[in-house]
């Protein structure tokens, strides 16, 4: 035990020699990594959004079109650069032979058509503005197929505990028919009967396992890779949120969806720029100021004038313009309507899940638990034969698989309905 008690205390000796100077600051810690920084092994629903929030490299590209759109805006209200001259020369006076040396310095400073650039610094704060109704709709999209996954993988897990508790009772009720077959007590084709049943059973665990290591994957995928490979999903499958009416989505909702919002932010950006282009025959004022050394003495002016737009064709640009928001003023018209039919869809299919919810909770649930326990103690007591049995089996197995997949069907569709309402659901 001696070595290592001396490899931990002789660096501690050596520790204070080692250190920098007085006065240096410590080393900054380590940044962790993003799979250090998501090392937890369980995530929920909100977990998945907040990292793909950060993470997609979908929001990551609209942030930086935003970025540089703002970027662009501010670059575009600088004024011109300053325009400087100098001049220099020899000048020969009119009553003398004598030589004088002339020069002179000028500073011209545009200022620009100031209601023109107005009006264009606004067409561009309404790009900005529809920048960020774009990224809000790519933030809906990613919160959508994140949720999409979430659900799926939450029915696969259901599934496939169903799968392998049919496929355990299979197994055990097997292993007894196999057993009375051999003392003759039953027919060896009702054990071959069972075996393959319970074949199938294990294939369809197979399949369910294979289809939720997919999903696991490519939700990790679309997150960057950043969950760990054996991160567990904490949720389950409801039906709690209440639906609101189609109306009241259509009048109080659907007015803020972010395509309708940059479409209003983009019809605003082209009325700023007809504005624009209407004062674009507007003079621009040049202020100017001149030092100069002539042949009878040194002369500083003031000035300012006047750049005559002579060659401005503004009533082909205004024309421009103003087809330009006609243009968009039918497009979001047309993407109104598609959005108004897209939720009505979406919410009549979610109140046939509803429906399908309630007759399966309100009474098939409870009928195919009783139905199921009837017949495993009527078989066991060879008051039904083995196709009675199996069939009492997969009608079991088959609403309890109805449930869950109605179950999915109702958060997908939810899931639809809060994209096509922009939002303001879930």
């Amino acid at each position: 035990m001696r070595t290592p008690l001396l490899l931990l205390v002789f660096p501690a000796i050596l520790a204070p020699g080692l250190q920098s100077p007085s006065g240096a600051q410590d080393a900054p810690p380590r940044v962790a990594s993003a799979q250090e920084a998501y090392a937890q092994e369980s995530f929920t629903l909100e977990d998945l959004l907040r990292i793909g929030r950060e993470r997609n490299p979908s929001l990551l590209s609209l942030r930086a079109e935003q970025d540089a759109l703002v970027a662009g805006r501010r670059d575009a209200g600088r004024f011109q650069n300053p325009e400087l001259e100098y001049e220099a020369g020899e000048g020969d006076l009119f009553d003398s032979s004598e030589n004088k040396s002339v020069r002179e310095f000028t500073v011209r400073q545009p200022i620009g058509n100031l209601l023109a650039r107005h009006y264009r610094m606004g067409s561009l704060e309404y790009e900005v503005e529809a920048a960020g109704e774009k990224l809000r709709f790519g933030t809906l999209g990613v919160d959508y197929e994140i949720r999409l996954h979430f659900y799926r993988i939450l029915y696969l897990r259901e599934l496939l505990a169903l799968a392998r508790q049919n496929e355990e009772t299979l197994e055990e009720i097997r292993g007894l028919i196999e057993a009375r077959a051999q003392a003759g007590e039953v027919r060896n084709l009702e054990a071959i009967r069972l075996r393959v049943e319970h074949l199938r059973a294990q294939n369809e665990v197979q399949a369910v396992e294979l289809e939720l290591a997919q999903f696991r994957q490519h939700l990790r995928m679309f997150l960057d890779n950043v969950l760990p490979e054996s991160y567990a999903l904490e949720g389950e499958l409801t039906a709690d949120v209440i639906l609101p009416e189609f109306r009241q989505l259509e009048a109080e909702v659907l007015p803020r969806h972010p395509l309708l919002q940059q479409a209003a932010k983009r019809q605003e950006a082209a009325s700023q720029q007809i504005k624009a282009s209407q004062y674009g025959w507007f003079p621009s004022p040049v202020v100017s100021a001149t030092s100069a050394q002539e042949l009878d003495g040194d002369i500083f002016k003031l000035g300012i004038g006047v750049q005559v737009p002579l060659w401005n064709f503004s009533r082909a640009a205004v024309e421009r313009d103003r087809q330009n928001l006609r243009q968009l003023e039918h497009e979001g018209e047309g993407l109104l309507l598609e959005l108004q039919a897209e939720l009505m869809i979406h919410h009549n299919h979610l109140q046939l899940h509803r429906q399908t919810l309630q007759l399966i909770q309100e009474g098939l649930l409870e009928e195919a638990d009783t139905s199921m326990e009837i017949a495993e103690t009527s078989y066991r007591e060879g008051e039904i034969s083995f196709v009675e049995y199996l069939d009492a089996l997969r009608t079991y197995q088959s609403i309890q698989i109805e449930f869950r997949q109605a179950l999915y069907d109702w958060n997908r569709e939810l899931a639809e309905l809060d994209r096509a309402a922009g939002g303001g659901i879930l």
